[in-house]
């Protein structure tokens, strides 16, 4: 907050706004001239580079996310981001029993989004989308508007047949309202994308 500054300047200030309020009793003029510092603190604009958005109004985010991405390794190339709700999900995505955390991401260098998974038995991080390609679903997953879980035993009691993929874990179906889907799932060595709908 830039300061008042004190002199001349200000005190003829005050004798003219307190002559054309028609304040003349000395009470008035001091009770103006006290308050003028706080009028001038309010009217005062904030700091441009200070964030509109507190960070009390964004989200709680999973512990193994901000360990792994906002205060890890991958901070300086990613940024949690909030494209949807809900902006991240948990399972046991490569079916070790323990549970993962998905979340929304961005690119920094690009500002391609994607999905970044966080093992919880290892804190291992795989990035599908922003920037990293995978199946039909390029590399940036700005097109995503929903997702869900699908749970590994969803398969079995659908009963697809020879289409539909062994799920060592829970799988994400993410896709475009109205239009195509996609399971994201582990395969035992990597996740790979197998197309739900069209």
């Amino acid at each position: 907050m830039r300061g008042v500054k004190c002199g001349k300047d200000v005190r003829g200030f005050i004798i003219t706004m307190a002559k054309s309020f028609g304040w003349t009793s000395a009470n008035n003029i001091i009770s103006f001239a006290l308050l003028l510092p706080f009028w001038v603190a309010v009217a005062e604009p904030g700091n441009p580079t200070e964030s509109q958005t507190p960070d009390a109004q964004l989200p709680p985010i999973p512990e193994p996310v901000e360990r792994a991405i906002v205060h890890g390794p991958l901070t300086k190339k990613y940024e949690v981001a909030f494209p949807m709700n809900p902006f991240y999900l948990r399972g046991d995505f490569n079916g070790d029993g323990k549970i993962d955390v998905a979340v929304l991401v961005k690119q920094r260098s690009t500002g391609k989004l994607g999905i970044a998974i966080v093992h919880g038995g290892t804190s291992e991080v795989t990035i599908l989308g922003a920037g990293t390609a995978v199946g039909k679903g390029g590399d940036d997953f700005e097109w995503m508007d929903t997702w869900h879980i699908y749970s590994k035993t969803r398969v079995a009691s659908e009963g697809d047949g020879k289409n539909a993929p062994h799920l060592r874990g829970d799988a994400l179906l993410v896709g475009k309202s109205e239009a195509a889907s996609a399971l994201i799932y582990w395969n035992g060595k990597r996740y790979v994308w197998f197309q739900h709908g069209d």
